[in-house]
């Protein structure tokens, strides 16, 4: 829930709160469905937060615009996804596709902190 918060919050943002430094969310992406929302890092990691309860871990490209995400806690899959070029982010896992939210610079900085986080993950440097 508090990573739902934070992205609503990161939607309306329109400065940064005193931390944020230069512009780094540039390669990072987020989708959302509803109240559910998934970023995909440019670290090569995910956090998704769907209604079922956060989940967080690493993306691997399997074939073109497909991809396998697994899971930081235990390695093991958590879904599969393509990347339609449309903006749409589809997963028979997932259920109905996610749609890719045009954020500002500002709000992609938010949604990077995320990213980052995933960085000091004992999961992270044990992969």
């Amino acid at each position: 829930m508090r990573n739902v918060l934070l992205l609503a919050s990161m939607l309306f943002a329109t400065g940064c709160p005193g931390f944020c430094g230069g512009f780094s969310g540039g390669n990072d992406t987020v989708y959302q469905r509803g109240s559910e929302s998934l970023i995909v890092c440019g670290n090569g990691g995910f956090v998704a937060n769907l209604t079922t309860g956060p989940v967080e871990g690493r993306t691997q490209e399997i074939a073109a615009n497909e991809y396998l995400a697994t899971r930081g806690d235990n390695a093991q899959r958590a879904f599969e996804y393509t990347l339609d070029g449309a903006g749409n982010l589809d997963s028979q896992d997932l259920g109905a596709p996610f749609t890719e939210a045009m954020l500002d610079a500002t709000a992609l900085d938010h949604a990077d902190v995320q990213c980052q986080d995933l960085e000091t993950r004992t999961w992270w440097t044990a992969q």
